[in-house]
This record gives structure tokens, C-alpha cells and sequence, in this order.
């Protein structure tokens, strides 16, 4: 079982290192650094994390044997207290960048549901949080409803019970989120509601 730690992972997928879902968590991180909770970040496009490969080798240990840069971030999915996610829409859907780091997880599902092991403590488990944010170039709202059934299965599979989403469509040129009025405020107040899980709260 993982140790538990009280701060923010912070991970940007999208190819766009200075793009609009890159702000939002910019904002959210921001708001959660000013009122005590730690971050670590990563950009996710950078490195080398490479496809599932669906070998079922995970079924034996709970490891993944791809010995990528995967290998960097999966000990914080399940020892940070909140979890937030940054993916643009491409072709309908979260980009490859952010599904590759989801597929990923297998290891974790593999622990759970084939090994049966607890990965994350029941009172920890109860604390976390998690965020996704996204924008997408199409003026259409309805287009994010893809993605709630795969953004709802990784923060299952990493144990972060409650999780929330903003969402912002017509919004496809860098900087075009600076033009939606409220969008980081609204990404930096839930930052700022993360004050309840610094180190020392409970």
C-alpha cells in the first residue's frame, strides 16, 4: 500500500505546452499553492510514456514491465491527496497523450480486481479529489459527455472517489480561454477548496 502525502498532482497532457487547458491547471495550481497545499507537476507530452501493450503482465505482480517515464508518475496517482487533470478535445475525445497515461493505469486495475489488493487506505481513500479540465474547439457542450465515462473510470482505478470536471467549449486557439470570463477564477477557486487537505487538516 502506498504512503499517503498531502499535496496536488498536477498533470498537463496536452502537446501544447502554453495552450488552454495548460492555463486552467496553471490557475488551479495556483489557487491551490496559495492556500498551503504543495504540487507536483507533470508534463505528460514531454515524456516518453508509451501505450498499453494489453500483455496482461500486470496480472502476475500489479507492475507494469514498460520501464518508461510512467514509471516517474505512478507512485504519486495513488499517494496525492488531489489529482487534476488537464486534456484538450482532439477528434472528439481527450487527447492521446492523456488516454496513453489512462490506459496505463491497467496496473492498477490489475492489482485491484485480479490480485485483490487495496492500493489506497479506506481513510485516506475518503479524502481525495480530483479535476478535469478541458477545452474543446467545437461550440458544442455536449461534446465533453465522451469523456466522462473514461475521466469517471481513472479516478475509480486510482481510488480519488470524488471528482469534478470544468469544461469550456469554443475554445480552440491558444489563448482563447482568456476571453471566457470567469474560467480561471472558476479553476482557481477549486484550487483554493483544497485548503481542507493541506498536512495538518484531519
Amino acid at each position: 500500500m502506498e504512503t499517503h502525502k498531502r499535496y496536488l498532482l498536477a498533470l498537463y497532457t496536452s502537446p501544447r505546452p502554453r495552450g488552454n487547458t495548460a492555463t486552467l491547471l496553471d490557475a488551479l495550481v495556483e489557487g491551490a499553492e496559495s492556500v498551503g497545499l504543495p504540487t507536483q507537476s507533470f508534463r505528460t507530452a514531454r515524456m516518453d510514456i508509451r501505450p498499453c501493450r494489453a500483455c496482461n503482465a500486470c496480472f502476475k505482480d500489479g507492475e507494469c514491465i514498460q520501464k518508461d517515464d510512467m514509471q516517474e508518475i505512478y507512485p504519486h496517482l495513488l499517494q496525492a491527496v488531489a489529482v487534476a487533470m488537464a486534456a484538450p478535445i482532439f477528434s472528439m475525445h481527450i487527447c492521446a497523450q492523456a488516454k496513453a497515461l489512462i490506459d496505463r493505469c491497467q496496473r492498477f486495475w490489475s492489482a485491484r480486481y485480479v490480485l485483490e489488493k487495496r492500493l489506497v487506505d479506506t481513510e485516506f481513500e475518503a479524502l481525495r479529489r480530483g479535476f478535469f479540465l478541458s477545452c474543446c474547439g467545437r461550440d458544442m457542450p455536449e461534446t465533453f459527455e465522451c469523456t466522462r465515462p473514461t475521466m469517471g473510470y481513472f479516478f475509480h482505478i486510482i481510488q480519488v472517489p470524488r471528482w469534478e470536471s470544468l469544461t469550456y467549449a469554443g475554445v480552440d486557439n491558444a489563448g482563447d480561454i482568456l476571453k471566457v470570463k470567469g474560467a480561471l477564477d472558476e479553476s482557481r477557486m477549486k484550487g483554493e477548496s483544497l485548503a481542507d487537505l493541506k498536512a495538518g487538516n484531519g
